[in-house]
């Protein structure tokens, strides 16, 4: 086998994001729920025999994510062969929905098979922590409940709806954002067990929404992204975003389950939808993406990976 081509690496979202505190080198720790969507980029893998790894394809630098993963797999396990890779973006980038972290993920899982390397999932999601804390979800390929910077991680089951994602075209730098965050006043411990048990009570995760209620019990209780006030104080059209995605829903006649929120620290905002098709994203604001798209209960390459 030389190629490999067409891996899918998948968008994802937070259905929460609380932040819990921050560590002495800086970073910040959190808790949250991870869902890979159907929105995915798409990479060509081609064996070299001389060990160099060039990419191209995608407006991004020469050592971007999938670069530095293909040479960090290289160094781990001493594989003299190299590769060609062919990055195809569609998930736009700095906006909360993983798309660097996933190609990267993907770039390790494909290049595990290419090379023959054998590699165990929980020795990929070693590598993959070295490439950012979002990639190792990728590699852990389920849905998740994550604690620490993100990389601490446990399967969740959680119900596969229609999204509606909208990025506003202004991406946001995670720096700044979390620069902007005011700790003090937004710290929220949650439980993943407790989380676990709201969605057994609710008809299976269904996040039933009473009639006349502006708020779902999910949002009251879970449905918090910690970070969303300081992204809209830095970018306004965030706030644009979600109060455009908000009111195309209530227009399109869609059932709502629970408010629209931010994905991680971007710029894209969500919210679940059901009916109303593509009625919901009709007339998007000029350089605006949009789309429905679908919740994964696991990751397209999940198995291709010894437990």
């Amino acid at each position: 086998m030389r190629a490999l081509f067409d891996l899918p690496a998948p968008a994802k979202i937070n259905w929460f994001l609380h932040v819990t505190g921050r560590r002495d080198d800086g970073y910040h720790t959190l808790e949250t729920a991870f869902q890979f969507i159907d929105w995915c980029d798409s990479i060509d893998l081609a064996v070299r025999d001389d060990g160099a790894v060039r990419r191209s394809g995608g407006d991004l630098p020469d050592q971007d994510l999938c670069v530095r993963a293909a040479t960090l797999l290289q160094q781990a396990t001493g594989c003299r062969l190299g590769v060609d890779i062919v990055l195809r973006k569609s998930i736009p980038q700095q906006a909360g929905l993983g798309g660097g972290s996933s190609d990267a993920a993907t770039v390790l899982i494909g290049l595990d098979r290419l090379w023959r390397l054998g590699l165990s999932r929980e020795r990929l999601m070693q590598l993959a922590l070295q490439l950012g804390a979002d990639v190792p979800v990728f590699v852990f390929g389920r849905s998740a409940w994550a604690g620490g910077v993100g990389e601490q991680l446990q399967p969740i089951d959680l119900p596969t709806p229609t999204w509606a994602v909208v990025h506003p075209q202004q991406g946001l730098s995670t720096r700044d954002v979390f620069a902007a965050f005011d700790l003090t006043n937004h710290v929220c411990r949650k439980t993943m067990l407790g989380f676990a048990e709201w969605l057994g009570s609710n008809a299976g995760g269904k996040l039933r929404q009473e009639a006349g209620s502006g708020d779902s019990p999910f949002d009251e209780l879970w449905g918090v992204n910690a970070l969303q006030q300081a992204a809209m104080a830095i970018e306004p059209k965030v706030a644009h975003a979600a109060s455009w995605l908000q009111a195309r829903i209530g227009a399109a006649g869609a059932v709502q389950r629970f408010a629209v929120r931010m994905s991680g620290s971007g710029s894209a905002v969500f919210a679940w939808v059901d009916g109303a098709g593509d009625a919901v994203l009709h007339d998007l604001p000029a350089g605006w993406q949009g789309r429905l798209c679908r919740g994964l209960s696991g990751h397209p390459l999940r198995h291709w990976i010894d437990a």
